[in-house]
């Protein structure tokens, strides 16, 4: 009888530390490639979607917002975040290494109805700054891009000439040429071909669809001088290629929409790039 007393007593233990824990009981839950309902905009970095019966916390990945205190910017920006996430109504998160930050909010690249990608957009218009952090660092150079156009156009912040970035915006250039990237749409496929005179390893690098927001990562691979690696979106029959792998995904290079695709290696360096 004790013991039924004891296991009794720790089985109440447990569901009330489990009720009460401030960890959010959908974690497990959340899903890439999955729309979620929109819940309230808490200011111009976060805002709640909602998970079944459960509410998250998003704020957006490897980007700053400006403040909504700030005195000239603020409260525009809020009202442009809440404009675009609430005529998307749902949005559709994916991540980096991390999933979320010190605070338990999601990390995300946040994905509208209408195919726009709010991290990008808000660079764009000069409503935020870049702030990559380690390990999150697979957008880096695709967002110093924004951040580099909205600078020339000098818009939103960026109209103070006297802003400063978060940090050098500067793009890793290629430490060497002779890697050609080519993207053929109608066979769901990308080429990676070695034009220099060396063994080219492509180890871990990655080979981003910067349209769509997908990301491939080459495991053990060595190109020799005047070899050609194919990346099928899907598993083909028939390949006229000698050394292919699948991105394991149905449709990566939409044939409706203006497409690009970039090659980096394990420093975050730019090797190749490729656009319609």
């Amino acid at each position: 009888m004790r013991n039924l007393i004891c296991v009794a007593i720790l089985a109440a233990a447990f569901i009330f530390i489990s009720a009460c824990s401030g960890l959010p009981s959908a974690t497990s839950n959340m899903k890439e490639n999955t729309w979620y309902p929109i819940g309230k905009i808490i200011n111009n970095n976060t805002f709640e979607i909602i998970v079944g019966d459960h509410i998250e916390q998003v704020t957006f990945l490897s980007i700053d917002v400006v403040n909504i205190n700030h005195e000239i910017l603020g409260d525009r920006i809020y009202e442009f975040i809440s404009d675009q996430l609430t005529n998307s109504q749902e949005v559709m998160l994916s991540f980096d290494q991390e999933m979320r930050n010190e605070n338990g909010q999601l990390l995300a690249i946040v994905k509208l109805r209408d195919g726009t990608i709010m991290n990008e957009l808000l660079l764009e218009t000069g409503y935020a700054k870049v702030l990559v952090t380690e390990p999150n660092i697979k957008m880096e150079n695709i967002y110093k891009k924004f951040e580099q156009l909205a600078k020339t156009n000098k818009v939103g912040l960026w109209f103070d000439e006297q802003e400063t970035s978060n940090d050098d915006v500067t793009l890793k250039a290629a430490p060497y040429t002779g890697i050609r990237l080519t993207v053929v749409k109608d066979d769901q496929k990308a080429l990676v071909s070695n034009y220099t005179s060396q063994d080219l390893d492509l180890s871990q690098w990655k080979l981003v669809s910067v349209t769509g927001n997908q990301i491939y990562i080459f495991e053990d691979l060595v190109l020799e001088p005047g070899e050609t690696a194919a990346i099928y979106a899907r598993s083909m029959e028939r390949i006229p290629e000698k050394i292919a792998f699948y991105w394991g995904n149905d449709l990566v290079w939409d044939l409706n929409e203006k497409e690009s695709a970039e090659l980096y290696n394990t420093n975050n360096e730019l090797i190749a790039e490729w656009n319609e």
